[in-house]
């Protein structure tokens, strides 16, 4: 054989051999674990990120009602139902006050039945002219001065009684005691503040959003709240249409829910700047980010993953409007793609 029909041989042998050897390798690479999301088409607005401040919707400086000494005042961090004291004052010359009215009243009640049984006589012997008109016009008019003095009592007694209910300051709504403006043993006057109260299951983020969002900001509309690894969405409670003339931000108030947040945390928010347009969209965690392009990996029948180069373009919370060779329905590696090459088959562990 000729020399070179023996090196062309050779070549093609060798390229033949690496070849099976690239695609043995293939066939022996392990399946890699991927979570699956999904692309939709949604309607989504163009957002951008302001921070806000964690507070309570219901917070409440509560005062002492009268006057007196406090005997017993809520630790800090009690959990109070409503309507439950959160502070006692010293109510013994009260007490004694409404028990002196109780048996006033109870007095002027026996004077009423003595007299109306005592009028129920003379009026008797009225009739049988046994007693004179003028005894029966003058025990009638002690009656009646008796039963106006049982009605002073009466209203003396339910003033007292409500009085000395103020002696127990109760919590207005059920929350928390974040603060003790006073101590036992401390003498209060009625509109001093005892407590600081607050309703850590009532919560809303106040924020200062852009003069471009406020036209598409909405009392009502749900908007996204993150913080960390932390995510949920609130609805827009109050929008204040006045802003600061220097800075051009507008107060919003976002009703949040979940036992994740706490009064006086820093989160963002997510609010509109744009009109919601129709868009292609994925979830922000299957984009892939390189210097040479962005993409992400779809996933077909046969399980293997196939690159999709794709251009990003409105974001709203977790999901990012792309363009690219995508259509709803498409399942898209959500976690996992980082290593993942193209035509590599994967195992899904999480996802559809």
């Amino acid at each position: 054989m000729k020399p070179i029909l023996r090196l062309g041989l050779v070549a093609c042998l060798c390229l033949s051999a690496s070849a099976l050897s690239a695609e043995e390798q293939k066939r022996q690479r392990p399946a890699a674990p991927v979570e699956l999301g999904q692309v939709k088409q949604l309607q989504i607005s163009p957002t951008v990120m302001v921070s806000g401040t964690v507070w309570s919707q219901q917070e409440a400086a509560v005062p002492a009602e009268v006057d007196g000494r406090l005997v017993w005042v809520a630790e800090v961090g009690t959990q109070i139902r409503w309507g439950d004291p959160v502070a006692k004052l010293d109510d013994t010359m009260f007490r004694l006050r409404v028990a002196e009215n109780r048996a006033a009243l109870k007095r002027d009640t026996a004077r009423l039945n003595y007299l109306d049984n005592e009028l129920k006589r003379i009026h008797q012997l009225s009739k049988q002219e046994f007693a004179a008109k003028s005894q029966l016009d003058k025990m009638q008019l002690d009656r009646d001065v008796v039963a106006s003095e049982l009605s002073v009592s009466r209203a003396k007694l339910a003033v007292d009684e409500e009085q000395l209910k103020r002696f127990t300051v109760r919590a207005p709504f059920a929350g928390v005691v974040i603060n003790r403006s006073k101590r036992e043993g401390e003498w209060v006057t009625s509109g001093n503040t005892v407590v600081n109260f607050s309703n850590p299951s009532s919560l809303e983020v106040r924020a200062h959003v852009p003069v471009e969002s406020v036209g598409f900001i909405k009392v009502g509309q749900r908007v996204d709240v993150q913080q960390g690894n932390q995510r949920s969405t609130g609805v827009v409670r109050t929008l204040v249409p006045l802003g600061d003339q220097q800075s051009l931000l507008f107060d919003v108030a976002v009703a949040v829910e979940g036992a994740q947040w706490r009064g006086g945390q820093t989160v963002r928010l997510s609010v509109p700047v744009g009109d919601a347009r129709q868009e292609i969209v994925i979830p922000r965690d299957a984009l892939i980010l390189r210097r040479t392009g962005n993409y992400v990996y779809r996933v077909g029948e046969d399980k293997t993953a196939e690159r999709v180069d794709v251009e990003t373009g409105i974001a709203s919370g977790d999901l990012i409007a792309v363009k690219g060779q995508l259509k709803a329905g498409d399942k898209i590696v959500l976690r996992g793609g980082e290593r993942l090459r193209p035509g590599q088959t994967v195992n899904v562990i999480a996802g559809n």
